[in-house]
């Protein structure tokens, strides 16, 4: 056994980072020696050299989180850009993820493990990132954030830290809780759970033990049409919504010539191009659920564009059921036998507004020449329409518009006929562990198999339909469609053959699998010198498989709404690893470490990583700390194979013609000749414990990024294509001066330079009235400067974009890098009482610019979350909270591109607003 001591404790519980708020501080007290996230040795936990932030038990019910990802929520490292949260994927097609990202490095440099041990990467995140929404809140025992990359002893994907989370183990009887949340302000946003935990056996005592937790989930939708802040994209100078808008005529089509030079000179090829609207001319746009522009078409003519707001879920509907296991057995006291076991079940639906077509988003279909279907919706000469409505309307524009007269023309068209968009995507995550631990001849050992697989259904049940059935209705002349019809909605015989072109059914099929096989020895060193180290050495072999079935339907990419073709992939590898890990205590305050961990991928080669560690103690009042490693991040499956389509790209904006919300044809896809990603970090950390009751610290890191493995998104391809940056000069085809085709494949990109603080303290007293516990928790970040491939350099700490107003790199696919956030909360506790007020604070920073080229910013603003704890009686536990306590409303906020929601910052604000919760848990023994 080895003594802790009071410094050595504050260390482990606060020092390191954690919101360690009701722990009590014991003089010396007989410990164990474990093994804490970052290392694999086994030791006094306040040993370790490395910044490692823990939230247990009591800290987790006290954040009022509703799922797992909103409890991440609370971690300051873990809050700033490129993570994926339920309500950043309202809208979009994330398949229901939810990832985190530590310093803003992506949710792929963040590795995530459950009980030391990895979890198969998400099916529907291209098997890059976890799904932590798939770890069941109520089994989390508590939860290690590691903020130093750490691919010299887990190897691939740590290169910004990891989060382990760590499952109950230990506990008897049976445990029943259900808990309620819901928004103050009226719509959607309520949730509720069940949870059952029951826990038989104890290991010490009877040779075994087994922990069983089963939790459901349940969370309504919110839309934008009910906050006043999201339920319009029209908020000028901020922004205006520009999506493709029902009725607007893009031009002529010569039906004499053969495609793909039918149309007639003039043709608009996206928004804004065309010739306008009747009804944007006569000002009755909502008639069609349109709004008039405020800006002319390149032809000066007014044009009907679409406010989506209303429709977008800020929130998705979710459905979660979990099942968790801890087992062990000790065959003898030196040997014993274990496994865990997750099974989680999530679905989440999405709904939002209808699909839009015009020309361009048709040419990708290779349906149409297939059926020999002209890629546009034609109005013909001989419909009503066109001689009541088109007519007058071209001849008030007069030349190249009356020329069109006696043309067919093509029509832009928001469908509403079949309903909004809703898609189901079904989400199954298991995982299974089963392995032998003990002793033998004085060393440690473990060896475990872990078998992984995520599978992902998505389906469609409504609103969704084929491109070309639709059109092949449409340009029928004898069936006279008019785009201009009372709310944009057919009537009629037409309506009812419109019908046969609806679609519900599967889209994907997707399965990801992951089979580990690991063992290790640690244990003591001979003595040397008076110095007795601690080593691990251990092995690895890791076979990875993914495979996507795309629906006949997908895959041709004839679905209206669904992104163009999707191909098929399936690809499997194989990973061996080494590693090696020592500690050496030099002088009774001085500890050095050492880890190092080769890896060979049979697709993508071989990386040797290093990590070195240095803890000293110059008096128990003072603890300084420092590391140094290297890393690396391998190319996923997907990344490597995925074959390249065309398809419709994601919504951006030009600078060079001002037209907003523009899609065009984009080639997407994979890259074989990806290489992996490097990095190098470094840390320094100071922890001063001047008295008892008071811990502080600072820990300094510094990480840098080479060949970035990233997909440039079409705002970052269209911006530095539009500023001259040469090595985008190739990805972007224009028609006269208007965006025609942009490419956005997978390639190694550029660098990455991080630096920044973490800044931690803790104060404990206790008083006549009660005992008080502050804790605060923050991240600063100096610098994260991001190189394009040709060498631009983005300064992206604090802002959204450069002082041209264009996107730095990586912001509209993940949000802004926060130049400080903090959570600061204070605890009150007498008795069964415990009350906590947390304040969570978040610095200013530059957004988008707004339509008249000014500067806009988020101000920095506080929200505060009120919690309160009962315990009853012994076996009841009451709790309850408010988050938002003030229900403060966010700044109007002006994206830099893609974000279906409106007038808020989906990465930094939570949509519900003042939300209040309630729970209860009661413990039969």
């Amino acid at each position: 056994m080895l003594k802790e001591t009071i410094l050595s404790r504050s260390v482990r519980v606060i020092c390191a980072g954690g919101l360690a708020l009701g722990m009590t501080v014991a003089s010396a007290q007989e410990i164990q020696r474990v093994e804490i996230t970052g290392s694999s040795l086994k030791r006094v936990d306040s040993e370790t050299a490395l910044p490692v932030q823990v939230l247990g038990k009591a800290e987790i019910s006290r954040t009022g989180a509703t799922s797992t990802q909103e409890l991440l929520n609370s971690v300051s490292a873990l809050s700033s850009a490129g993570g994926t949260s339920n309500a950043t994927g309202a809208g979009s097609s994330t398949y229901g993820l939810s990832s985190v990202s530590l310093r803003g490095l992506g949710a792929e440099r963040t590795l995530v493990l459950v009980n030391g041990r990895r979890l198969a990467a998400f099916a529907g995140g291209g098997g890059a990132t976890v799904n932590v929404n798939v770890i069941p809140l109520a089994a989390i025992e508590r939860v290690e954030v590691l903020k130093d990359g750490a691919s010299g002893v887990y190897g691939s994907d740590a290169v910004a830290g990891v989060v382990n989370f760590i499952l109950s183990k230990s506990f008897e009887g049976v445990e029943v809780g259900a808990g309620y949340g819901t928004p103050t302000e009226d719509g959607g946003g309520q949730n509720n759970k069940f949870t059952i935990t029951a826990g038989f056996g104890n290991l010490a005592e009877k040779n075994f033990s087994a922990v069983i937790s089963a939790s459901v989930e349940n969370e309504k939708a919110l839309y934008g049409s009910e906050r006043d802040f999201a339920k319009s994209g029209v908020r000028p100078p901020y922004f205006v919504n520009g999506a493709t808008g029902h009725g607007n005529i893009e031009g002529g089509i010569d039906l004499s010539k053969p495609y793909p030079n039918e149309r007639i000179p003039g043709f608009g090829n996206s928004p804004g191009t065309g010739y306008g609207n009747p009804l944007a001319a006569s000002g009755k746009c909502a008639d069609i659920n349109m709004f008039k522009n405020p800006t002319n078409t390149t032809k000066n003519a007014p044009y009907c564009t679409f406010d989506s707001a209303p429709f977008v879920g800020l929130i998705p509907k979710r459905e979660l059921k979990n099942l968790t296991g801890n087992f062990a057995l000790k065959l003898n006291e030196d040997h014993q036998l274990f496994a865990d076991v997750l099974y989680s079940e999530s679905n989440v639906t999405q709904r939002f507004q209808g699909s839009p077509l015009r020309r361009s988003f048709l040419e990708t279909d290779g349906e149409f020449a297939k059926q020999g279907v002209q890629p546009a919706l034609l109005l013909f000469p001989s419909n009503p329409a066109y001689q009541s409505i088109a007519v007058p309307y071209l001849q008030s524009l007069g030349g190249a518009a009356a020329a069109l007269i006696g043309q067919p023309l093509a029509i832009t068209s928001r469908v509403f006929d079949f309903g909004p968009r809703t898609s189901l995507d079904e989400a199954k995550q298991s995982r299974f562990v089963v392995g032998a631990k003990g002793t033998v001849a004085g060393q440690d050992y473990e060896v475990a198999l872990t078998k992984n697989t995520s599978k992902l259904h998505g389906s469609v049940p409504d609103g969704y339909f084929s491109q070309v059935k639709y059109a092949k209705i449409i340009n029928d002349p004898a069936n006279n469609w008019n785009p201009w019809a009372p709310g944009a909605v057919q009537t009629g015989a037409l309506a009812t053959k419109l019908q046969e072109a609806k679609y519900a059914g599967d889209t994907l099929n997707a399965k990801s699998e992951s089979t580990l096989l690991d063992a290790k020895v640690t244990g003591d060193l001979p003595q040397f010198a008076g110095i007795t180290g601690q080593y691990a050495v251990g092995g690895q072999y890791r076979d990875e498989k993914y495979k996507t079935t795309p629906s006949p339907a997908l895959e041709t990419g004839d679905i209206a709404g669904l992104g163009g073709s999707v191909p098929p992939v399936d690809r499997s590898r194989k990973i061996k690893s080494l590693f090696g890990e020592t500690n050496f205590p030099i002088l009774s305050n001085l500890d050095v470490g050492a880890a190092v961990r080769y890896d060979d991928y049979n697709d993508v080669g071989n990386s040797t990583n290093y990590k070195a560690t240095v803890r000293w103690q110059p008096v128990k009042s003072v603890l300084v700390r420092a590391s140094a490693g290297s890393g690396f991040r391998a190319p996923t499956l997907t990344d490597l194979w995925t074959p390249q389509s065309l398809g419709t790209s994601a919504s951006f904006d030009d600078p060079a013609t001002g037209q907003t919300d523009l899609q065009v044809n984009a080639l997407s896809g994979g890259n074989p000749g990806l290489k992996p990603e490097k990095s190098r970090q470094q840390s320094v950390g100071l922890v001063l414990s001047p008295f008892s009751a008071l811990t502080v610290g600072i820990d300094w890191f510094h990480v840098k990024v080479t060949n970035i493995l990233a997909t440039p998104s079409a705002q970052e391809v269209v911006s530095k294509f539009r500023s001259g940056d040469p090595a985008y000069k190739n990805l972007v085809t224009l028609s006269g001066n208007d965006i025609d085709r942009i490419v956005t494949t997978l390639a190694n990109t550029g660098n990455a330079d991080v630096k920044g603080m973490d800044i931690f303290a803790q104060y404990r007293q206790n008083t006549s009235v009660g005992r008080f516990d502050v804790a605060m928790n923050g991240t600063y970040m100096d610098k994260y400067d991001q190189t394009s491939p040709g060498g631009t350099l983005s300064h992206k700490v604090g802002t959204l974009v450069d002082a041209d107003g264009n996107p730095v790199l990586g912001a509209d696919n993940g949000g802004v890098v926060l130049r400080w956030k903090h959570a600061l909360s204070t605890t009150w506790s007498q008795g069964p009482w415990a009350v906590t007020l947390t304040q969570n604070f978040t610095k200013r920073y530059q957004a988008g610019n707004d339509t008249e080229g000014s500067r806009t910013f988020i101000p920095s603003y506080a929200l505060y979350d009120l919690n309160v704890n009962w315990k009853a009686w012994k076996a009841l536990t009451l709790n309850a909270g408010v988050r938002n306590l003030f229900n403060k409303e966010p700044a109007i906020f002006v994206p830099v591109s893609n974000q279906f929601q409106n007038g808020y910052d989906i990465n930094q604000y939570d949509p519900r607003g003042r939300f209040v919760y309630v729970s209860a848990n009661y413990t039969f023994k």
